[in-house]
Formats: structure tokens, C-alpha cells, sequence
């Protein structure tokens, strides 16, 4: 349940004077995980304003996201894909990578752009750093952040702007000297965290004050929200944080019991508030869908620096709940009933098709959307939920497979050391932390499981 914190609350009895499509705004962190807020069970710091924003509105307790790791997880959110079906097979993109999302995928960006919407993102992209995969490719009209995580480098092929700042006293030369064959990514790397900020097209910084980066990204999403204010919008708010390393500005900076990840979080909420209460005083509360989420689970190998998965088990990079299922708010006052908890099973893959339907938004019938369109559930009215079938595949040292139908959850891993696969199957309604491995007790459910999944995995690579 949530706690009963005694905070300031956003107003949401305004009057919005005129009518139009609604505002989108979705804030995405990186590697915030499951118990990361202090209404899920966080100590050390505290998260008043998301936690306000789940008591005027709906939390989500089992929302997965489509991949425990960055590059898959934010193509199915923005695509309502599952990622294989245009290709990808391994990893996340890094500055050596000359691939991304294909132009062809259609972004909730685009089908937005398509119905008259400004669009912008502010913050962390990840699904291709190279002219044509970049977000004003894929129906952005506006690109401010850094186009990769936090913890790499530069691709000095990248364009810099003509009043560029390069900064820690490095030059243009040592911007350039990392390009080409030199940009695998060798141990050492001087570079290493040393990433650029864009803006739409170019680099317009290098390396990036990252102690900057949430207040940065917080204002320039105010501002963006102002110019539009007249004009329905997208914003996509993707936080770099608090991914690792982790940074956070002077004002937030050794103010939490719980150290530098508890400012880090701080800041974030501070964030949240900000544009909440920006929203109010611009009278647009009635008119605009909030939703608060995280790409994948906490980065648990990084101990003090990384986050929580609470109870769950596993957390990034797994298959298990704890990679998978993170925090998931939805906001919009008059809207969605206040102070609600939806225990049904949503995925990141449901907020394309949700959000079209919201907005009028057209979808091309050839194209194939993995997910459903949840607007009853966010709308508190009764809807069927359906014989859902959701899975995920993973490539790296740990190759983790996993299909759910319903509340059974299917999984296979097979480690590069032990090519001994480990099987489990767990009943996640009854065991969420997953627990209790019931393959044996249930072999005719796995077999019929591991064949689905199987099918599903056939049929989604020849649709390529």
C-alpha cells in the first residue's frame, strides 16, 4: 500500500479552457528500480512528488518492460514492438555501433506527429547514435540529451556544432582522435564516461557536465511545455539517471541518509514536481497524461551505487521480476481515478496502441503491434483482461529466455561457463518473488509453455 506522506499536493481542480487533443508526457529513468521509490518500500531518502503523483493517480504493481536492458527495452516502449521484429539480436548500442532503430519502425513520436502534436525528447536515447537513427529521424521535431548511456564514450565522427563547448580542457583534436577503427572500446579508455550532449542533430557539448544533466533535462522540458502550451504535445523525458556513475547537482548533493543514490533520486522526484506543478499553474492538468516509469530493473553488481528491486528477485540484465517489473504511474486528474492500485499485468509494449487510441492517433493496419490497449483500465472501468502471452530473449555471457501466459512465467538460462540450461516455471499471482520452482511439479506446463514460446519466437523472425 502507499504511505501517507504529509507533502505538498499538486492542485487538480482547475478548468481547462479549451478543449483539444490531450498532452503526452512519459518520464522514463534508467535503471530505477521496483522498490527505488519510498511509497514501494525505499529507506534513506524519500520520493514525495511521485508518490503524490501515484496518490492522484494509478500505480501499477506487475508492469514489465520489454527487455532488462537499455537499447531493447526503449525501441518496444516507443514502437509497441517486441524488438525482434526488426532485427535486433544482441546488447545495446554502443558508440562502435553503426546500426540503430530502423527508420521504418514507427515511433509514438511519429503517429503523434502525424495528428498535428509538437514532439520532443529530452534526455537519453540509445537506439542509434548515427544520422539516421537519430531521434529527429523518427518523428522528434526536438532532440536535447546524450544519445547513449552514461558510462561510455564518444564517436568523434559525430558533427559538432559551430559554437560547440569543449570542456576539462580537451580539444577539438582529442574530440576527433576517437573515431574510426579506434572506437572499440579497449579497457582504460580515457573517454570512458566522457559523453557528448545534443542537441537534435549536433553535439553541441563534450564531455557533458553530467552533475547537470536532471536539472538540465527538467528545464528544458519546461520550456518546451511553454512553447506548446497552446498546441498538444509529446514530451519523452528520458532521465539519465541514475544509471552509473552516478552524478547529481550541488543543491542535492549529501542530503540523504541512503549516499550519492539517494541524492540522485531525490533530484529525480525534485524533477517530477517541477513539471507537475508546472502543468498546474499552466492550467493543463485536466488535458495532460503523465506516466512515470523505468527502463529496466536496478544494477544490482554496482552495490551502494545501484538501486532496488525491493523483494523481487534479480534485477537488471534478468529475466527475473526484478529486471523486468518497475515502477509504473499514470497521472492525468479528472481522468484517472486518484489513489488507485492496478494489479493486472501491463507492459511497456501497451503504451503505444493506448496512447493512439487516447489521442485519435492512426496506426497502419500492415503493421504488427505487439501490445494492447489498456485506456479502460487507466480509465478505473471494468475491461476483459485478455489471455496475454508476453516474452522476452536476451543475448550476452547469459542467455536468458522467458515466456508468460497470464500469471506462469516459463524460463530458461543457460550460462556461457555451464551449458547446462537451468529451467524454472513459477506462479507469479501466487509467487511473485519467484521462490517456489515448480518443474517438476508441472511438466505438461512447461512443455506447452516452452512450445508456445518457441512458436512465437519462429513466427516474429519470419515476419522480418
Amino acid at each position: 500500500m502507499l504511505k501517507n506522506f504529509l507533502i505538498f499536493i499538486f492542485p487538480i481542480c482547475v478548468v481547462f479552457a479549451q478543449e483539444q487533443k490531450p498532452n503526452i508526457i512519459i518520464i522514463n529513468c534508467d535503471d530505477l528500480g521496483y522498490g527505488d521509490l519510498s511509497s514501494l518500500g525505499a529507506t534513506g531518502y524519500q520520493t514525495p512528488a511521485i508518490d503524490q503523483m501515484a496518490r492522484q493517480g494509478m500505480l501499477f504493481t506487475d508492469f514489465s518492460v520489454t527487455n532488462p536492458v537499455c537499447t531493447p527495452s526503449r525501441a518496444g516502449l516507443l514502437t509497441g514492438r517486441y524488438p525482434q521484429r526488426w532485427g535486433y539480436k544482441k546488447g545495446v548500442f554502443f558508440p562502435n555501433n553503426k546500426n540503430g532503430l530502423p527508420p521504418s519502425e514507427l515511433t509514438i513520436a511519429e503517429i503523434l506527429k502525424n495528428e498535428g502534436y509538437a514532439t520532443a525528447i529530452i534526455g537519453k536515447w540509445h537506439l542509434g547514435h548515427k544520422p539516421k537513427y537519430l531521434p529527429t529521424k523518427q518523428g522528434f521535431d526536438y532532440y536535447f540529451g546524450i544519445p547513449y548511456s552514461n558510462d561510455m564514450y564518444h564517436d568523434g565522427d559525430m558533427p559538432l556544432a559551430k559554437n560547440a563547448k569543449i570542456l576539462e580542457g580537451y580539444t577539438i583534436k582529442d574530440y576527433k582522435s576517437l573515431s574510426g577503427k579506434n572506437l572499440t572500446y579497449k579497457k582504460g579508455n580515457v573517454f570512458k564516461n566522457k559523453v557528448p550532449l545534443m542537441k537534435n542533430d549536433e553535439v553541441i557539448e563534450w564531455p557533458v557536465e553530467q552533475s547537470l544533466l536532471t536539472e538540465r533535462y527538467t528545464k528544458e522540458s519546461l520550456k518546451f511545455i511553454n512553447t506548446h502550451s497552446n498546441k498538444p504535445f509529446f514530451l519523452y523525458l528520458a532521465h539519465t539517471m541514475p544509471h552509473v556513475p552516478l552524478f547529481v547537482s550541488s543543491k542535492f548533493k549529501e542530503k540523504t541518509q541512503r549516499g550519492l543514490y539517494g541524492d540522485v533520486i531525490e533530484e529525480i522526484d525534485w524533477s517530477v514536481h517541477e513539471i507537475l506543478t508546472f502543468l498546474s499553474k499552466k492550467k493543463m492538468i485536466k488535458n495532460t497524461l503523465v506516466i512515470f516509469m523505468s527502463d529496466n530493473g536496478p544494477w544490482l553488481v554496482k552495490k551502494e551505487n545501484g538501486g532496488s528491486a525491493g523483494s523481487l528477485r534479480g534485477g537488471k540484465m534478468s529475466t527475473y521480476e526484478g529486471g523486468l517489473r518497475v515502477p509504473f504511474i499514470a497521472w492525468w486528474p479528472g481522468k484517472i481515478p486518484k489513489n488507485t492500485i492496478n494489479n493486472n499485468h501491463i507492459t511497456a509494449l501497451d503504451i503505444l496502441p493506448t496512447v493512439a487510441n487516447i489521442t485519435g492517433a492512426k496506426i497502419p493496419k500492415e503493421i504488427t503491434i505487439d501490445g494492447i490497449n489498456i485506456t479502460k483500465q487507466l480509465m478505473g472501468k471494468k475491461d476483459k483482461s485478455p489471455n496475454r502471452r508476453f516474452f522476452i530473449s536476451t543475448f550476452g555471457s547469459t542467455k536468458d529466455q522467458m515466456i508468460r501466459i497470464d500469471n506462469w512465467k516459463y524460463r530458461v538460462s543457460t550460462n556461457a561457463t555451464n551449458k547446462k540450461p537451468l529451467i524454472e516455471l513459477f506462479n507469479l499471482k501466487e509467487d511473485p518473488y519467484e521462490k517456489i520452482n515448480q518443474i517438476k511439479e508441472r511438466p505438461k506446463k512447461a512443455k506447452k509453455m516452452a512450445e508456445v514460446f518457441e512458436m512465437y519466437i519462429e513466427k516474429i523472425q519470419s515476419d522480418n
